[in-house]
């Protein structure tokens, strides 16, 4: 992908339709956004430690004063939908509020920002071969180190990006 915000990105596709897609990536962290900064910033107060050292995701180049929660589990907040059979996006503060408190949700992170493509946007840039497509899985989502993911990632597809040329010549 030749552009520079999704060198080496990968994206968690969570709603992909007749009206377009949005994705969010979930393999970059941004140092200096601590959840739990964010969230006394927001006003919650936070009752668990873990949260004061996860770090927020750089979720993608759109509206990145917006947050997703990307989070195991069912869709019970007041804004989720169910991506999967276990995994929801979710944009309420509700969830915010109970990751605080650490009740209630598994795995999550929290994006801020998002990526989106327009009405057969994906299907042309995965036609013309600027992604490669995945099987999403839980532990690629949350137990896998962010700075490996991208490597589990072409792992799983047998993909060796040491073999891969962006350069496009005639045979």
């Amino acid at each position: 992908m030749p552009d520079p915000r999704f060198a080496q990105a990968l994206i968690y596709i969570c709603r992909h339709d007749e009206q377009g897609a949005l994705g969010l990536m979930v393999n970059r962290p941004i140092p200096a956004a601590r959840v739990g900064k964010l969230l006394e910033d927001l006003g919650i107060e936070v009752t668990t430690p873990e949260v004061m050292e996860d770090l927020a995701l750089a979720g993608g180049p759109l509206y990145p004063e917006v947050g997703f929660v990307l989070h195991t589990g069912q869709p019970m907040w007041a804004s989720s939908f169910a991506i999967s059979e276990n995994v929801c996006i979710t944009t309420s503060q509700d969830i915010l509020k109970r990751i605080a408190a650490g009740q209630g949700v598994g795995h999550y992170h929290l994006c801020l920002g998002h990526a989106s493509w327009g009405k057969k946007q994906l299907e042309e840039e995965l036609e013309s071969g600027d992604w490669l497509v995945c099987p999403a899985d839980l532990s690629l989502l949350f137990d896998t180190p962010f700075e490996e993911r991208w490597q589990v990632a072409a792992d799983k597809i047998g993909v060796d990006f040491e073999r891969l040329s962006s350069d496009i010549g005639h045979a």
